[in-house]
């Protein structure tokens, strides 16, 4: 398997993963009056900035598997904005009202936000991976 391909593959599968779990809760949750706009805007930035970096970065990954950008370019930026989306969505777990949270009848709420880190931790393992290959 060739790296110079699998990592970008690899890179639009994680942010792809990012916007299906930070989607979940509006697709699983059906209660009405659920917090969710405060859970999602908590935080300076909010979970709109993992989102909006995450949707970047699949654009940034597909340039870089169908060759339309410099490798070393979309190398760069995937690293650089997958380290931002990082950051983020580490931000904003933290920032995340816990009252808010047990609010949620669901019990999978508690973890919601640790698994969007954890899925955004591998946003720039794939960026460093396409890095090394191309580098």
């Amino acid at each position: 398997m060739d790296t110079t391909d699998a990592a970008p593959t690899a890179g639009i599968a994680v942010c792809l993963l990012v916007l299906g779990l930070l989607a979940a809760p509006y697709l699983l949750l059906s209660e009405p009056g659920t917090g969710l706009g405060v859970y999602y805007s908590g935080g300076p930035l909010g979970a709109g900035a993992v989102a909006f970096l995450a949707v970047l970065l699949v654009v940034v990954f597909l340039s870089g598997r169908q060759r339309r950008t410099p490798p070393d370019t979309v190398a760069g930026i995937a690293l650089v904005g997958g380290v931002a989306a990082l950051l983020f969505a580490v931000l904003w777990a933290v920032s995340v009202d816990a009252d808010n949270v047990y609010s949620f009848t669901a019990q999978w709420m508690e973890y919601h936000r640790w698994l969007v880190v954890v899925a955004s931790a591998l946003v720039p393992t794939a960026g460093a991976v396409y890095a090394r290959a191309v580098l």
